[in-house]
């Protein structure tokens, strides 16, 4: 299967929702854009996104009156046309029950009632112009104000914790039964649980900062390496290679060689790394994307770990007769398989005397045979330099995230290699919360956290130490961001325990991902209870929104989206290659349930776009792939050339665009587009995937993966759709 490998650009076709009256501005009159986001990397105080609802309930009966005088007045007057419960937006913000509005402001998280001004109700005026009843910068001034007027009645500052001076002030719920603030500046480093046995080098990127990645592994000599090119520290660890690299001292990368090939070296090792691949598109088998390098420039190596595509390659330098001074023949991973994707793997490569190479992929084995007979090392070049991202000679770069490296004398075994997956790619630390105010001195509640990626948290294993107090209820944990309860993900939510021990008590071996607000050098936290002790204040559940009153039926649209079993049966015949092939029949099995299950646009979502487009590109690599197929509806086109060849002229071109509108779209339909307007969008997509490309780097089989992505595009477009 290839299909993968092609980098798809899906041109699509809005589907475009009735406007709704209420003044000027932009938007599509219907507030799908509800849950909250974060595209903030932690490293400004102004990012982060509307992560909860600031207030637990949004203050209960006290936030619901002084909402009904400053934000219901304003959604009242100027969104009952969309958002009253009967119009085409949600949620029903305008309802004219006071308590169902406040209900549906508050659950789905449009205030953020800690940071007024990043509130949704406020940046849909002030960002996305929606529908606006006059000036949006005055519009979204006023809604914050009223936002404001609400937190100052229901939120608080207290102060640090008495225990801790160097603890921030925190901003927490008047009445609310909480924990004490920390922030990860109070976190204990954990034992890892990796195994790191005959462990001769570990880069853990977790400086953030500079350009240095520290080697931490206490074999000498110290292999720390220096960071140049594009390349970006990232938050929660790791470094992003764009076109950078990390690349060693020659003397301190000397150790390698002395630990693994000289005459009293191991004869075998472990390459391990956490990485996240940019893409599927990068690298091939007889010239593969560099993750690791351990050589003398590009055509030399000891040792090389790289991406062709979706496969992981390497090489190895032996004293084997067969084996070159580039480590080739090279060792990888079936491509049919797909290991390699582009998303957070726990990669290791083995070689042992007696196997020879094995690869690892998130702590499994791929099952590939090295087809070389393993040999003894010897013949390593002592003099080679160590790289991370690129070739030691500056080139062959590799695109994606780095979080962690680390090389062995030894070949792992899969219990190993399966414990140090199971520790993570983080470092985990313990974030203990004093509960003295809530039991007395001595009480706490602790946490197994970590930084799950860029965007969250992790918070395992609460365990409670209740200072000598027994026999009460603890009911409904939450952790809170900056005095800030998310809705979603609360995995502690239904605790509900009678603590009988004075001393500690396992409360759950659950995890819980907790969103990113600030980042982990200003995010504080607090947990929050329903019930603890003596002190209970529960926080009601979120419901569904009360049903609005019938009103007259809305017209359905003119329009519609097929249908799954319209959509399958709309490929299976423009493609040729029908319902039934076998590869096409699983993949439907497996999508279906994504797939548009009635042909009313206003219920389609962005998830049914997404199933389209995998389907669309399942039958458009079945067509391509098969030779009559291809021909027959590709007459003419030249499938054997290199890319750079086969894309380089407009004729050239239109042999593939001109076909895939004739044939899915249509001519001379009315309501549908033409060639003038598909032909740009398809030529700037062509322009797009041959970029860069050369007769080495864009061989046939990836003209054969642009072919399929213009199909792709066009076949999974609104103009195929939509009915």
């Amino acid at each position: 299967m290839t299909t993968r490998h092609a980098v798809i650009l899906t041109a699509l076709v809005a589907f475009a929702a009735a406007g709704c009256g209420g003044g000027g501005g932009g938007g599509d009159g219907r507030d799908i854009g509800s849950a909250p986001t974060n595209a903030s990397n932690g490293n400004s105080s102004s990012g982060g996104g509307n992560i909860g609802i600031g207030v637990p309930g949004g203050g209960g009966a006290a936030g619901e009156a002084v909402f009904e005088q400053g934000v219901y007045v304003l959604t009242r007057k100027y969104c009952v046309q969309c958002h009253a419960g009967s119009g085409p937006g949600f949620p029903a913000i305008a309802n004219p029950d006071p308590q169902t509005a406040f209900r549906a402001v508050v659950d789905n998280q449009k205030v953020n009632l800690l940071d007024p001004s990043r509130s949704r109700l406020v940046r849909r005026l002030a960002d996305d112009k929606h529908f606006c009843w006059s000036d949006c910068n005055q519009n979204a001034a006023d809604m914050q104000a009223a936002i404001k007027m609400w937190a100052d009645a229901v939120v608080t500052n207290v102060p640090p914790d008495p225990n801790d001076p160097n603890a921030p002030a925190m901003i927490v719920p008047q009445g609310v039964v909480t924990s004490e603030g920390r922030t990860f500046l109070n976190a204990q480093v954990e034992d890892s649980g990796r195994f790191q046995g005959g462990m001769i080098a570990h880069w853990k990127f977790e400086e953030g900062t500079g350009t240095i990645a520290a080697d931490t592994a206490t074999v000498g000599p110290t292999m720390n390496l220096t960071l140049s090119g594009d390349y970006a520290w990232q938050s929660g660890g790791g470094v992003a290679f764009n076109n950078g690299i990390a690349l060693a001292d020659p003397n301190d990368a000397k150790k390698i060689y002395n630990e693994i090939a000289s005459g009293s070296g191991s004869q075998e090792y472990s390459l391990e790394a956490w990485v996240i691949p940019a893409n599927t598109t990068q690298g091939s088998v007889d010239n593969p994307a560099r993750i690791l390098s351990y050589g003398d420039g590009t055509n030399k190596h000891n040792f090389m770990l790289g991406q062709a595509l979706y496969q992981y390659v390497e090489r190895n330098r032996s004293s084997s007769l067969k084996v070159d001074a580039d480590g080739l023949p090279a060792f990888a991973t079936n491509a049919d398989d797909q290991d390699l994707q582009a998303n957070l793997q726990h990669a290791v490569l083995t070689y042992d005397q007696t196997h020879g190479r094995r690869m690892y992929v998130n702590g499994v084995s791929t099952d590939d045979q090295d087809m070389t007979a393993p040999a003894l090392l010897v013949n390593w070049n002592p003099n080679s330099n160590f790289a991370i991202g690129k070739e030691t000679s500056n080139n062959r770069k590799w695109v994606g995230v780095v979080k962690s490296v680390a090389i062995f004398k030894a070949a792992l075994t899969p219990a190993q290699i399966m414990q140090n997956f199971l520790a993570g790619a983080s470092q985990k630390f313990t974030l203990r919360f004093s509960l003295d105010t809530a039991l007395g001195n001595g009480a706490w509640i602790q946490f197994e956290v970590s930084e799950f990626d860029a965007y969250s948290y992790l918070f395992c294993a609460p365990l409670l130490n209740a200072g000598g107090k027994s026999n009460f209820t603890l009911q409904t944990i939450r952790i809170a961001v900056n005095g800030v309860a998310p809705i979603a993900s609360q995995s502690f939510r239904t605790l509900n325990m009678p603590i009988t021990s004075g001393s500690q008590t396992q409360l759950s071996n659950q995890c819980q991902v907790v969103p990113k607000d600030l980042g982990a050098d200003q995010d504080q936290f607090n947990i929050f209870f329903d019930t603890l002790g003596s002190n209970s204040l529960p926080i009601a559940d979120i419901g569904p929104n009360p049903l609005p009153a019938p009103g007259p039926a809305k017209a359905f649209p003119g329009i519609g989206i097929r249908d799954f079993a319209e959509i399958n049966d709309t490929m299976g015949k423009l493609t040729s290659v029908g319902v039934n092939n076998t590869t096409v029949k699983s993949t439907y099995g497996e999508l279906v349930q994504q797939l548009p299950v009635n042909n009313d646009p206003y219920s389609f979502v962005s998830a049914q776009q997404v199933g389209i487009a995998r389907l669309s590109l399942e039958y458009c690599d079945q067509m391509v792939e098969n030779a009559s197929m291809r021909s027959a509806f590709f007459p003419g086109f030249d499938f054997t050339a290199t890319a750079d060849v086969a894309f380089n002229t407009p004729a050239k071109r239109d042999l593939i665009i001109n076909p895939l509108v004739d044939k899915m779209i249509g001519t001379a339909v009315p309501n549908q587009p033409t060639q003038a307007d598909v032909g740009p969008v398809l030529n700037t997509l062509f322009d797009q995937l041959t970029s860069g490309c050369t007769a080495a780097t864009c061989p046939a089989t990836t003209t054969r993966n642009f072919v399929k992505a213009a199909c792709s595009a066009v076949l999974s477009s609104g103009a195929v759709q939509i009915q």
